[in-house]
């Protein structure tokens, strides 16, 4: 590729996937960024350096299409073009390509700001918007690794490792040309404003909000979006439902995620002063309208992968509990997820998590491993809901206990 007019201001995006395409990068793009997309995809880069642009199809009951345009591409294994690419006016750096692979892109990163330490260039940001908490640590500890303590020191004055979460459904999306993508209309990335070392972005950045309370936002979103959007997997895939468009328009499903919510929405409104009741309850229902929008085919077998990450403590599932038990709040809509989580086991899955799962299960018992993955005591009431909800489900199925 060649190196980017440097007329405009550049961003590098790593990963040129749904997400970095439909998302980030989009966002970057409309705000008046040249997009350098760095990925591994031959044929997306190609296509990329060869458009320069590509359509977002905003997926709703207007359905309509925006142009993004001013983007590129190179691989990331092309690390003498990423540094001549260092070299121009780049004012951003933001990851997309998923928590596994984060700890890849450290190479080419630290090539970067060692470019930009020999052309004695000023701070830069560096975002993980990843959909893991601490992204932005674990990248940062990745890159370090491949610095010298020169490098390192000019990376602690001059780069901001800044935290963020980010909130856009970017399913699944056929189309003729690769490179487009299609959204919902629905989208936040929020940035921690402490973080960065840059003037505040929302000067510059149309579509990043910062905050200073950016765990308030983390745990909104991973108890509400997350936490619904998992639940309504596993009851819809209990229940025999495909996709979660089939499942949040089940009555009951919708009633039992829609208590779930509720429930985190009360434990989050007391645990967090920025928000209120009344806000956070459009919240929830702008939550629910968005599992139901009728564009978005999203399977439930997708959506509930992984159930073990999902478990993990201080996650979508137990975390909001927790935050219940802090402040004695009732819970019985989330210890039935929990145990709807239990149960996912789709047949024939090649989802290493379901398996496991499965075989602990066989081999230790129930009661043994919820005490295991919460860290609860032995008798214990939420272990008991969490083990009475599971031999419920188990036996009759969701639909015909409600």
């Amino acid at each position: 590729m060649n190196v980017p007019n440097a007329e405009k201001p550049i961003a590098i995006h790593f990963g040129a996937g749904n997400i970095g395409r439909g998302f980030i990068g989009a966002v970057l793009s409309q705000a008046g960024f040249h997009v350098v997309f760095v990925d591994v995809q031959k044929d997306i880069i190609d296509a990329l350096n060869e458009e320069h642009g590509y359509d977002l199809h905003i997926l709703n009951n207007e359905s309509h299409t925006e142009r993004v345009e001013n983007v590129s591409g190179v691989m990331s294994t092309d690390l003498e073009t990423i540094k001549k690419i260092s070299k121009e006016p780049v004012s951003i750096i933001t990851t997309a390509v998923g928590a596994g692979v984060l700890p890849k892109v450290a190479k080419p990163i630290a090539e970067i700001i060692k470019t930009r330490m020999v052309d004695k260039r000023g701070p830069i940001d560096i975002v993980a918007c990843e959909n893991l908490q601490h992204a932005t640590d674990l990248l940062k500890e990745e890159i370090e690794k491949e610095l010298n303590d020169d490098e390192c020191e000019y990376m602690q004055e001059n780069i901001g490792f800044a935290v963020c979460t980010v909130d856009r459904i970017v399913p699944p999306f056929e189309s003729k040309n690769i490179l487009d993508a299609g959204v919902e209309p629905f989208y936040e990335w929020t940035v921690d404003r402490n973080s960065l070392k840059k003037t505040d972005p929302d000067v510059t950045i149309k579509g990043m909000h910062t905050t200073d309370n950016l765990d308030a936002y983390v745990q909104r979103k991973l108890f509400t979006l997350n936490c619904g959007h998992a639940i309504t997997s596993y009851l819809g895939f209990l229940s025999h439902k495909p996709t979660i468009l089939e499942a949040i328009q089940t009555p009951s499903i919708h009633s039992a995620v829609s208590k779930a919510l509720r429930e985190s929405g009360t434990a989050l409104v007391k645990k967090h002063a920025i928000f209120n009741e009344d806000d956070h309850n459009r919240y929830i229902e702008t939550t629910l309208h968005r599992f139901a929008n009728p564009h978005i085919q999203d399977e439930v077998t997708r959506v509930g992968k992984e159930p073990l990450r999902k478990l993990k403590k201080g996650d979508r599932l137990l975390g909001p509990i927790e935050m219940c038990r802090e402040f004695g709040l009732p819970r019985e809509g989330l210890l039935m997820g929990v145990a709807a989580a239990l149960l996912f086991a789709p047949k024939d899955s090649e989802d290493e998590q379901v398996k496991e799962l499965k075989g602990m299960i066989e081999e230790k018992g129930l009661r043994k491993v919820v005490l295991e993955l919460t860290g609860w005591e032995e008798g214990d009431e939420d272990v008991e809901k969490v083990v009475g909800e599971y031999e419920k489900l188990k036996g009759k199925g969701f639909d015909c206990r409600l």
